[in-house]
C-alpha cells in the first residue's frame, strides 16, 4: 500500500535541517539538555492531538518526531491493528505506523511519545515531555444508492443515476441472468471511477455513474445485476426489465418438411404494431403475401408454394421480417426430401474371355431409371431398353479373324418420369453409363480381358484382376501394365500364372497416391512367343476423397 504522511495533513512546520543537525551534535557530545531546555514535538504538535483515518486496508502513515533528547513510544490499540516500526529514538526521526483495514466498527488507538533519560526512564518537568496522539479509524463502507429499483419498462426505459459510497478500493461490473443473454445495460461513469477491461469499473472512494437500458424486444422479462465488490464485501442490485408488449408471431414456427412432389405450406402471421415482409431466396419456393393494414390485430395467412424437385434433397429458409427493426425477425426452415435413386449393372457369370466360336453372356441391371443398352455389331443384345430390375442376354458372334477383339456392352440411365410426375435426370445425380468389357479370342494369339478392381481400394493400394485364355500354347508370362491417367510412361508388375491355358491374374498395386486416377492393362505371353497386351485400359481411383460417379466402375470382367 502507499505510505501516507500525517504531518502533511496537519500543516505543521518541521525543524530545519540545520536544527536537526544541531541536536544531533549535542547528543554526540554526550551532554543532556537541562530539564527546562527539553524539546519535543510530534507532527508539529506540542500537546495532545487526534487524527481521523479511513478504513483502507493495510496502509502505512508516517509520524514526524522532533526532539533534542532521547524518547520512547507506547501504543494502546485493541487487537494490535496499529503497530510502529520503532519504539525508541533520539532527536529528529520518523515513525512509520502500519494500519490494518477496519471491517467491524469504528476504533481508536492511543500513541504516546515521551522523553526519557539516559537510563530510559520517563522525564517529567514543567516543559513538554510527552505528547499523546489519538488515531481514529472509520469502519469499511461500500454500498450503492439507490439500493433497490422498480422494474424498468420494455420500451424507452428511463436512465438511472447511482451513487457509490465507499472508503475502500472497489470494482463494479454487470452480470446477466441465463445462458447467452443479451447485454442490455450500459454504464456511463460520471465521477470518481475509471473503466477497465471486460466491462469492469474501479474506484477507491465515492463515485457516481449513469445506467441506461436498451429496449427489450423479446417476449420475456430479463434481469441484470450491478455488482459492487471490495475486499470485505459484495453489494448487488437486481435490475429487471419487463417483456415487450409487442407481438410478432409466426405459426407454425418449427421447421417444415415436404416431399419431392412439392406442395403448399400455409403460415399464419400476427403483427399488430407493424407491417412485415416474407422473404425467401430459393427459386423453388413461391410466397403469396396478402395486403394487410398496419396494426391489424388478426392473424394473416401467407402461403409458401414448394415446386416439385428433381429428386434431390434440398433446403432453404423463409425470413419473416417486421418492418419495425426494433423487434425480432423469425425464420422457418423448409426441407424438401429427395428420392432414393440407384443404378447398377453387371454380368451374372464370371467369363472374361469368350472363344472364337461365340458365347453367351448374361447381364443384370437394377435401376431407378429407364435405361438403354448398346454394344458393337458382333455382340447381339436380347434387350436394348428397360426399367428397374431386369436381365438380358448378350450373344457373341463367332470371330473369324486372326486378331483378338474387345467391345463394351454399355448401359445408360435415361431421364425418367416418376408416378408423382417428377422427372429424374441421371446427370443431376452424377450417374454415368456403365460399360462391361468383352474380350474375344481370335486366330492363334492368347487373349486377355479388360481388367477390373477386385476387393476394393485404399488411399495407397488397389488389387487389379483380369482373365486370360490361350488354347494353342501355354502361357509362360503374365503381368499388369499401369500408370497414372495423365502419365506417359507405363509401369509393369509381373504376376504368377496358375493355369497355362486359362485362368485369372491378380496383381496388388502399392505405394499409390491418394485421390488419384490410374489406368491398367493386362498382359500375357505364350510358349510360342505370342504375346497380347489388352487393347482396353481400365480406369480406377485411389481413396482420399469421395470419387466421382464413374470412378472405379463395375468390374468389366
Amino acid at each position: 500500500m502507499k505510505t501516507r504522511h500525517i504531518f502533511g495533513w496537519l500543516a505543521a512546520a518541521f525543524l530545519t535541517l540545520a536544527g536537526v543537525a544541531a541536536c544531533s551534535d549535542n547528543y554526540d557530545t554526550g551532554l543532556m539538555p537541562t530539564k527546562n531546555q527539553l524539546e519535543l514535538k510530534v507532527d508539529g504538535h506540542t500537546s495532545a492531538f487526534s487524527v481521523d483515518y479511513g478504513a483502507a486496508p493495510d496502509d502505512k502513515i508516517e509520524v514526524q518526531v522532533e526532539s533534542n533528547t532521547l524518547w520512547k513510544v507506547s501504543i494502546e490499540c485493541e487487537g494490535g491493528w496499529c503497530t510502529a516500526d520503532k519504539m525508541t529514538g533520539r532527536g529528529n526521526e520518523i515513525i512509520t505506523l502500519s494500519i490494518l483495514e477496519n471491517i467491524n466498527k469504528e476504533r481508536s488507538a492511543r500513541i504516546m511519545v515521551y522523553v526519557v533519560d539516559a537510563d530510559g526512564e520517563a522525564v517529567s518537568n514543567e516543559g513538554t515531555t510527552s505528547i499523546e496522539m489519538t488515531l481514529k479509524q472509520a469502519v469499511s463502507d461500500v454500498r450503492l444508492s439507490p439500493s433497490s429499483l422498480e422494474p424498468f419498462e420494455a420500451q424507452n426505459p428511463r436512465s438511472q443515476e447511482f451513487t457509490i459510497i465507499s472508503n475502500v478500493n472497489w470494482t463494479l461490473d454487470v452480470s446477466y441472468e441465463g445462458e447467452n443473454p443479451t447485454e442490455f445495460v450500459m454504464i456511463t461513469p460520471l465521477s470518481g471511477m475509471t473503466q477497465g477491461v471486460n466491462g469492469t469499473y474501479a474506484g477507491s472512494e465515492g463515485a457516481t455513474f449513469m445506467m441506461t437500458l436498451q429496449d427489450n424486444r423479446t417476449a420475456a422479462d430479463r434481469k441484470a445485476f450491478l455488482n459492487l465488490v471490495s475486499a470485505v464485501s459484495r453489494y448487488t442490485i437486481e435490475i429487471t426489465q419487463t417483456k415487450s408488449s409487442y407481438t410478432f408471431d409466426v405459426t407454425p414456427s418449427e421447421n417444415q418438411t415436404v416431399g419431392a412432389v412439392g406442395g403448399e405450406i400455409p403460415f399464419g402471421v400476427l403483427s399488430p404494431n407493424s407491417g412485415w415482409d416474407a422473404i425467401c431466396s430459393a427459386s423453388w419456393v413461391t410466397l403469396t403475401v396478402p395486403s394487410i393494414a398496419e396494426g391489424s390485430m388478426s392473424r394473416v395467412e401467407t402461403v409458401a408454394k414448394i415446386a416439385p424437385s428433381d429428386g434431390q434433397y434440398r433446403s432453404t429458409q423463409i425470413l419473416f421480417k417486421p418492418r419495425d427493426d426494433r423487434y425480432p425477425q423469425q425464420t422457418v426452415t423448409i426441407v424438401q426430401t429427395g428420392i432414393d435413386v440407384y443404378f447398377e449393372a453387371s454380368r451374372i457369370d464370371n467369363v472374361g474371355v469368350v472363344k472364337e466360336k461365340g458365347d453367351e453372356i448374361m447381364v443384370e441391371v437394377d435401376s431407378r431409371f429407364n435405361w438403354t443398352a448398346s454394344a458393337p455389331s458382333w455382340i447381339n443384345l436380347s434387350s436394348t431398353s428397360g426399367y428397374g430390375s431386369s436381365t438380358f442376354e448378350a450373344y457373341i458372334e463367332a470371330n473369324y479373324g486372326n486378331e483378338n477383339r474387345t467391345g463394351f456392352i454399355t448401359i445408360t440411365p435415361e431421364p425418367t418420369y416418376t408416378q408423382e410426375g417428377i422427372i429424374l435426370d441421371p446427370s443431376r445425380f452424377g450417374l454415368a453409363p456403365i460399360s462391361l468389357g468383352v474380350t474375344q479370342f481370335g486366330g492363334h494369339e492368347p487373349a486377355v480381358s479388360v481388367p477390373w478392381l477386385a476387393d476394393g481400394y485404399t488411399q495407397t493400394s488397389a488389387t487389379i484382376e483380369f482373365n486370360y485364355y490361350s488354347p494353342f500354347a501355354a502361357i509362360v508370362e503374365a503381368g499388369l501394365f499401369w500408370k497414372r491417367e495423365d502419365a506417359s510412361e507405363w509401369n509393369y508388375v509381373p504376376a504368377s500364372v496358375s493355369d497355362p491355358t486359362e485362368g485369372k491374374i491378380t496383381v496388388d498395386l502399392t505405394s499409390l497416391n491418394p485421390a488419384t486416377k490410374y489406368v491398367a492393362r493386362g498382359y500375357v505371353k505364350d510358349a510360342n512367343g505370342g504375346e497380347k497386351e489388352g487393347s482396353a485400359s481400365y480406369p480406377f481411383s485411389t481413396a482420399g476423397q469421395y470419387p466421382s460417379n464413374g470412378d472405379n466402375p463395375t468390374p468389366s470382367n
